[in-house]
């Protein structure tokens, strides 16, 4: 009994096993089978024709006060933004707004208006204050008669002044620069007095210390003056190596002084003040002395074609006819000087008795 119910069990077993792989075989052969004329079907098409053929000649009642469907044309259909409420409106767009934004960029509320990104806008008109949580980044230019910038320039001077160091270092810079490019300055003022103007200098400077000037095309000396410690001009009075002239124009040379200037009413002279001896000279040659005792001395004398001379011997030479030499070694018996008579010939004048 045993053998058979164990003969039987395994039976069972096979069976059973033999079973579920024929019906899974079968389930697959049936849904490949299914899937196969399925989609050989077109639901769509089918759904539409189906549809269509069933609401065909047919009549829908509408409720009371409601439109029928043939009187309604969407041609020109316009839908109020008032009548829009709730969801997400994709691909927005109109006359003045382009929405192309992926995620939200623009939170408006009753007290702020939020942008979540860069703003771009040609002009920005603020009417109230502006606060800057950041950096500020100005690429252009700001108007130099406009209140911001003379605040600014008018604050960083005065914090300039008040650090010691900053104003030395800012002063610095400045006078290195003028040190090493110079000033292009136009025009130059002092308390509102011209300084400087284009290439002249303004009628307001009155005192300078300059010491050295390029060439001079006019000049004009209201009191003293004294050009390289030896020509003295004051009030009517010119002095040469002197600053204490005692004429119109005095004239030191080491001990020498020589004055010129007014003798007398409508007389003139050229005179040495001091003890000295005045000579006119002509190719280095004393042709007038003036001694101190008032004596004049004149080694040869012109008048008209006539020459006036000394000598201590009778000449020889050719002079003018009347051309007279004066004997500096007289004696009794002897003439007093020769006359010529022209062609060397000479005659005595004047016999010593």
């Amino acid at each position: 009994m045993n053998i058979e119910k164990s003969v039987n069990q395994i039976v069972e077993n096979i069976v059973s096993d033999i079973k579920t792989q024929v019906e899974d075989q079968v389930v697959e052969i049936i849904r490949t089978q299914v899937s196969a004329a399925v989609s050989k079907i077109n639901i769509v098409e089918l759904f539409n024709a189906s549809f269509s053929t069933s609401i065909k000649n047919r009549t829908f009642e509408f409720p009371k006060a409601s439109i029928p469907a043939q009187a309604i044309d969407p041609t020109d259909w316009i839908i109020s933004g008032s009548n829009i409420q709730g969801g997400i409106i994709k691909n927005f767009g109109s006359s003045g707004i382009d929405d192309k934004a992926l995620t939200c960029q623009l939170s408006i509320f009753d007290s702020v208006t939020v942008v979540e990104n860069n703003l771009v806008t040609k002009d920005l008109t603020v009417k109230g204050t502006t606060t800057i949580e950041g950096d500020l980044n100005v690429t252009g230019t700001m108007p130099e008669d406009s209140a911001l910038f003379k605040n600014v320039v008018r604050a960083s001077a005065g914090a300039i002044k008040a650090d010691p160091t900053v104003f030395q270092t800012y002063v610095d810079a400045v006078f290195k620069q003028i040190k090493d490019a110079g000033l292009d300055l136009n025009q130059i003022k002092l308390n509102g007095q011209d300084i400087v103007i284009d290439q002249s200098l303004g009628n307001n400077i009155i005192s300078s210390n300059l010491q050295k000037v390029g060439q001079l095309q006019e000049l004009q000396v209201a009191g003293e003056s004294l050009l390289s410690g030896t020509l003295y001009t004051t009030n009517q009075r010119v002095g040469v190596n002197t600053i204490e002239p005692a004429q119109a124009l005095s004239i030191w040379d080491q001990e020498i002084e020589i004055g010129f200037g007014k003798k007398t009413n409508n007389t003139a002279v050229i005179e040495t003040p001091r003890s000295q001896a005045l000579v006119l000279s002509s190719n280095g040659k004393n042709n007038i002395t003036l001694t101190p005792d008032g004596a004049t001395t004149v080694n040869r004398l012109n008048m008209g074609s006539m020459t006036f001379s000394v000598a201590d011997m009778p000449p020889h030479d050719n002079q003018p006819i009347g051309s007279v030499v004066f004997n500096s070694n007289p004696s009794l018996g002897g003439p007093l000087g020769w006359v010529s008579l022209g062609e060397a010939r000479w005659a005595n004048f004047g016999i010593i008795d």
